[in-house]
């Protein structure tokens, strides 16, 4: 009887430490405090704007910060209440999403960037949006600096 134990021990023993671990990423998001570069497409996928997006508060699931074009290609709906100024953002960590209005305060006439957050480039889209207009999606690229 002991020694059918020690085989099942012995047996088991092998059988555990043969196995290995999974490696288990952590799906964190890949956005943070600081400054980043953006690109605004059309919806021809052709650059109408870019900019630089500065993150300067990130607290949980709140990010807010300022933003300014350093060059327009050309003037696109929304850009008249975009020109630059302050942003606020919240973040759906479990869908690793973020959700930029670029005109806080406003709720007509407003821009709002859609950022997938789980690998860089952060790629989304953006929109106009009105209240008796119907929004149009385009792309929009974050790139740390």
């Amino acid at each position: 009887m002991t020694k059918l134990i020690r085989m099942l021990f012995l047996s088991l023993t092998l059988l555990l430490s043969s196995c290995s671990g999974q490696k288990v990423e952590k799906n964190t998001p890949v956005i943070s405090k600081g400054d980043y570069n953006f690109t605004m497409y059309d919806s021809n996928n052709v650059k109408i704007a870019e900019g630089v997006f500065d993150i300067e508060k990130y607290e949980g699931e709140v990010i807010s910060g300022k933003y300014n074009f350093t060059k327009v290609i050309s003037e696109f709906e929304g850009y008249g209440n975009m020109r630059g100024g302050n942003f606020t953002g919240s973040i759906n960590e479990k869908e690793k999403m973020l959700l930029v209005d670029t005109n806080p305060g406003q709720a007509d006439r407003n821009v709002f960037f859609n950022l997938n957050i789980r690998k860089s480039p952060i790629e989304g889209t953006w929109y106009y949006t009105a209240f008796r207009k119907a929004a149009k999606y385009s792309r929009i690229k974050l790139t740390k600096k």
